[in-house]
Formats: C-alpha cells, structure tokens, sequence
C-alpha cells in the first residue's frame, strides 16, 4: 500500500518519464528499482542520507558520487535528500512500477499452489486472468506444499483463495 508522498513523487516523475518517451520511462523504471534495492540492502545509506548532521548538500553529493546524477531517477533522489524523504524511495519505486505495468495494460500476478502447474494449467489460468482483468497477464508462480491443493490468485490487493487449506478452515470455522 503507497502512501500519499509516494503516490506524488511516483506520479510526478512518471509524467515526466513518459514526455520524454517509453526508453526514459524504462531506464527510470531501471535506475528507479536499483536505487531502491541498494536502500533495501544497505539501511544504513537511507540513515546516512537523512542524517540531520549533514547539510543537505553534503548528502547530496554523497548519493552523486553512489548513484550518479543522471537520469530523472538520480535527479529524484536528489530531490528526496532536499525535502527529507529518503526512506520513501522503495515505495515510490514499487508505485513508479505499477503505473508502468498500469500505462502497458499489462498485471503481474503472483500464483501460489502446492505443486507445479503444468504449461496447460498456466495458460488456461493466464487467458481466465486476462478475460477478467483486460490485461495482459504474467504469472509469477510460487510453490506452498503447506496450501495442500488448489490454488491462491493475487494481484493488486485482490486475493482468490481457493486452496484445500483455505476450505478446510473454512469448514473446521463453520463447524465450531
């Protein structure tokens, strides 16, 4: 779930990565995913950026000589430095991919069953998805032995669980 400062950064940089065309859209998209991935990794680059004992153009220049400044991804960070919103560059990365995926009519999808799904089985899940979302489908397939059967849909903050655990829950709640 994004909050409201990552839905703004997210949605002003999108705009501004798709004026400049769908190559800068997906370099922003690339450059936005590495930039947040070494904050996942190194928590310590998010405290460093945001310390409060550094003028904010010491840490500005600290994060262009880690990441660079250019490209809007590098310029946004930046811009994140500047306003104190350093911690919020995973959540505008993962926002900043949703309106991708959103702008090419396209949704991943995160399937999870007990065993493998035949190549059969996934095409007719994938065209089922594609019928009720409109939407190009990738399915991003998970294996939960612990499910016992079935199958568990997720997308956005839609979940179908239609899996033998789930039903046999439901009934052992319905029998109490």
């Amino acid at each position: 779930m994004s909050s409201e400062v990552s839905s703004v950064y997210s949605g002003a940089l999108f705009s501004l990565a798709k004026e400049q065309g769908d190559a800068v859209m997906q370099e922003t998209r690339n450059d936005l995913r590495q930039c947040a991935l070494m904050f996942s990794l190194n928590p310590d680059l998010t405290r460093l950026l945001s310390l409060p004992t550094l003028s904010v153009s010491e840490r500005q220049q600290i994060a262009k000589k880690i990441f660079g400044d250019e490209g809007l991804a590098a310029r946004l960070l930046l811009l994140l430095i500047d306003h104190g919103r350093v911690p919020y560059i995973g959540e505008i990365a993962d926002d900043f991919d949703a309106m991708m995926l959103d702008f090419h009519d396209l949704a991943v999808v995160s399937v999870t069953t007990a065993v493998p799904l035949t190549e059969t089985q996934q095409e007719r899940l994938r065209a089922a998805l594609e019928r009720r979302m409109h939407k190009t489908v990738q399915i991003r397939e998970r294996i939960d032995r612990s499910i016992l059967g079935g199958v568990i849909v997720q997308y956005g903050d839609t979940r179908i669980d239609n899996s033998v655990k789930y039903r046999l829950d439901a009934l052992k709640e319905r029998l109490s």
